[in-house]
């Protein structure tokens, strides 16, 4: 090798760059699915609850109801 050759300094800055800021693209690609997800998942949620509320409170209309059959034939009102 020739001293010029032992010499060179290759500068790769730029590649560098190009690599951080694809980096930087695809965190900013991931925190949008993931925000995305959430509201997703909390729209899921909402649903769910209110889906499970109307199932309680059936439940305990039926129960209310039952109570009260079980009473008027334990207890028949006076006639």
């Amino acid at each position: 090798m020739s001293d010029e050759e032992k010499n060179v300094i290759h500068d790769y800055s730029a590649i560098d760059n190009i690599a951080e800021e694809w980096s930087n693209r695809e965190q900013e690609v991931s925190k949008e699915i993931k925000s995305r997800n959430r509201i997703r998942n909390a729209k899921g949620a909402v649903t769910k609850a209110k889906e499970t509320l109307l199932i309680l409170v059936g439940l305990g209309l039926f129960a209310v109801l039952i109570a009260f059959a079980i009473r008027i034939v334990i207890y028949p009102p006076p006639f």
